[in-house]
């Protein structure tokens, strides 16, 4: 747990005697949270270690069924339910699998976060049901301390919250575009200004367009071809001794394309401070990182892929692991005089179940300066696919090419119109 996070009470605090009597506000609703296990044992300790934990000023309302069956028919009167802790082995062997399956299929169910929790991990191997399963997190109940299920609960509640806020937003926008069909014109205009407070949240999530971490700096900007942008970019610090960074370009433009930018930054941003409270170390894995990317995006159905770059800075070792899946042209890397791609790629992810993904490593000397650009540039500059190439690589390899002077040597700002998005990072050191 962040030691940081104010939020969190985990006992009653004695306040000091008010002055004057003031009116209370009524409580907050509970988050309520399933426990899904066959053994009264296990729900008595989840209680015991929970029950005084505060989130947001909400404390946890519990919810108990002891089969699949009967956690059927708590979800059915209690479609607020934000969590729910299933063991696997329950009246079946996979009870707790066929459960995950009925209520992502049958219920639909996308925002619930989902704990699986097991005493028998051969029934359940971890990795085959992570990949097949449509969970958020996966215990042994041997290792489950009381510190790691309350992080547990708290990330998965957390991410609840970013989730339904998401869809009520969705929700909202799309009650409002069905009220102003009627008024066209009026219909526009208020679209407009829906997109334009959407290009505020995603400018928002944005990292600083100069950033020092390390001895490394980052610079980046992104030119939308409309008011919101597939394109995204981020880079991060994980720990003292790594570094994360990617970029991606989601299929097709407009307010959906933009929506899963933000879907990704949250995953991503997930994996980064479950890194840091349980030392989960899937941010460090360029391969795994997309995998389960590919994975969500083919089980969201959201009609959406994504290209995306994915790379680790270790600054111990000064080398930089890195999946390619789909992103086009590839970083250009100059360093000792010399310039070249770095070719290795593989597919993009969200269209395949076996994409082609593989992690590659480079050392990276004590100077060198690379560029990551989206496939929207290659729409603007002149002559084939060669020359466009050659003229990123030479661009890269002047003196002193910060990335202003880059974008002013490709003249992106001349141009009123853009086809597409335009995206740069520029990493140096």
């Amino acid at each position: 747990m962040n030691p940081q996070d104010d939020e969190l009470i985990f006992a009653d605090e004695i306040s000091s005697p008010a002055e004057a009597p003031a009116a209370q506000e009524p409580p907050k609703a509970g988050w309520k949270v399933l426990v899904v296990d066959d053994e009264p044992q296990v729900h008595t300790v989840t209680k015991l270690v929970l029950r005084d934990l505060t989130f947001k000023g909400r404390k946890i309302e519990f919810c108990d069924a002891y089969s699949a069956a009967e956690a059927k028919k708590v979800l059915a009167e209690n479609p607020d339910v934000c969590l729910a802790l299933v063991d696997v082995v329950m009246e079946e062997d996979d009870a707790g699998l066929r459960l995950v399956e009925y209520i992502r299929d049958i219920m639909n169910n996308k925002a619930i976060r989902i704990i699986l929790r097991t005493g028998q991990p051969g029934y359940a191997p971890e990795k085959e049901v992570i990949i097949d399963y449509d969970i958020n997190d996966y215990k042994e109940k041997t290792e489950m301390s009381a510190q790691k299920l309350i992080t547990c609960v708290i990330a998965a509640i957390r991410n609840y919250e970013y989730i339904d806020a998401l869809n009520k937003l969705t929700a909202e926008l799309e009650q409002k575009v069905a009220e102003r069909v009627a008024e066209l014109d009026e219909s526009n205009r208020k679209l407009l200004e829906d997109q334009e407070a959407g290009k505020k949240l995603q400018n928002k999530i944005l990292p600083k367009p100069e950033k020092d971490i390390g001895q490394y700096h980052f610079a980046s900007r992104l030119f939308p071809s409309l008011v919101l942008s597939g394109d995204f970019i981020d880079y991060f610090s994980i720990s003292s001794r790594y570094i994360g960074f990617y970029m991606a370009d989601v299929s097709g433009h407009g307010m959906s394309s933009a929506i899963v930018t933000v879907l990704l930054k949250n995953f991503i941003d997930n994996k980064v401070e479950k890194f840091a409270l349980l030392d989960d170390r899937t941010v460090l894995d360029p391969h795994e990182i997309c995998a389960r990317i590919n994975s969500i995006l083919l089980r969201e159905d959201l009609g959406k892929y994504l290209t995306i770059f994915y790379g680790i800075i270790d600054m111990e070792t000064n080398t930089l692991s890195y999946a390619n899946c789909g992103q086009f042209p590839c970083p250009a890397f100059f360093a000792d005089g010399e310039k070249k791609f770095l070719q290795e790629k593989g597919t993009p992810v969200g269209l395949f179940k076996t994409p082609v993904i593989k992690t590659n490593e480079i050392q990276l000397p004590e100077h060198f300066t690379m560029l990551l650009t989206s496939d929207g540039l290659l729409d603007i500059l002149e002559g084939d696919l060669d020359a466009k190439s050659s003229m990123i690589l030479d661009n890269l390899a002047k003196e002193g090419n910060s990335l202003e002077s880059l974008i002013e040597s490709f003249k992106v700002e001349q141009h009123g119109s853009l086809p597409d998005d335009i995206t740069f990072m520029r990493i140096g050191k």
